[in-house]
């Protein structure tokens, strides 16, 4: 297995700007799908998904990840030419409104991966940590862009029957690790890569709050670090709240603790009070 990286990795990231190794930014969420499982639906028409992402940057995103295909548990794949026909156009649009904000798109296919950066988009957020499809690294290499390598076990499908871990902080880490080895065999920098230790990605409701209390272990892997959990089925049952859309205080809860911790990106649905709690936090810490 691979050594860690002797320095805080984006201090030497040129992939990154640099002024966001001092603070915790926005990722906005852009769901172009009809079936996930907090906002399906709302944005699949592309005057709807432009109004979304530029009130999203008005409101402070500091990126934007359009996904059009649901990663929520049981969701069935749409396949890659309906995840191109979907993100394409959009992608096209906002970079002529918006060139200055950086694009993720949110896939695990590497022919979407690769549409998408030709059609103008920055970064590729895969949530299978190239397992699903591992010929995403080589077009991660060819197009020297911005990789969100995320530990997930299986599909959406399965996911749920493979939370299974000896210690889960470890077990990650170490999956992390071993996923991160592949990727740079394939040709993909170190400096390229962010990393996602998956919260709700093959994980119960206590491994998801034991990775959260531990998250300072995945910082000292000395990656940029990213955290996911927004209106997860796993704060829902912590707070006893059976709809999505009314889990913003734990959600809430959830970022502050990733800033206590130096993650450097949260990627959230609500960015009006979930910039409100990092300028507050960061105000405290």
């Amino acid at each position: 297995m691979r050594e860690l990286l002797t320095t805080k990795q984006q201090n030497n990231n040129n992939y990154l700007p640099e002024h966001w190794a001092k603070e915790t930014h926005l990722m906005a969420i852009v769901n172009i799908t009809d079936d996930s499982f907090s906002d399906g639906g709302l944005y699949i028409d592309l005057p709807s998904a432009i109004n979304h992402a530029s009130l999203c940057i008005k409101q402070g995103a500091h990126i934007l990840d359009i996904g059009a295909q649901s990663t929520r548990p049981g969701a069935p794949e749409v396949g890659a030419e309906i995840e191109i026909k979907r993100l394409v156009p959009l992608i096209k649009e906002l970079k002529l409104l918006h060139p200055e904000i950086p694009i993720s798109v949110d896939t695990f296919h590497h022919s979407v991966a690769e549409k998408v950066i030709n059609a103008g988009a920055d970064w590729v957020n895969d949530v299978s940590g190239g397992n699903h499809d591992p010929e995403i690294f080589s077009v991660i290499a060819d197009k020297n862009c911005p990789y969100i390598l995320t530990h997930s076990r299986g599909n959406s499908m399965t996911m749920d029957s493979l939370a299974i871990y000896s210690n889960v902080v470890k077990d990650v880490k170490n999956e992390l690790l071993n996923q991160i080895d592949l990727a740079v065999s394939n040709g993909v920098k170190n400096e390229q890569i962010i990393i996602d230790p998956g919260i709700g990605f093959a994980k119960n409701v206590n491994q998801n709050l034991t990775l959260l209390k531990n998250i300072e272990e995945f910082v000292s892997m000395n990656y940029p670090v990213l955290i996911g959990a927004s209106r997860k089925r796993f704060i829902g049952s912590v707070i006893n709240e059976p709809d999505p859309l009314k889990r913003i205080f734990g959600t809430s809860a959830v970022a502050s603790r990733c800033v206590i911790a130096g993650v450097d990106i949260l990627r959230v649905h609500d960015i009006k009070q979930i910039s409100q709690v990092i300028v507050m936090t960061q105000s405290i810490i």
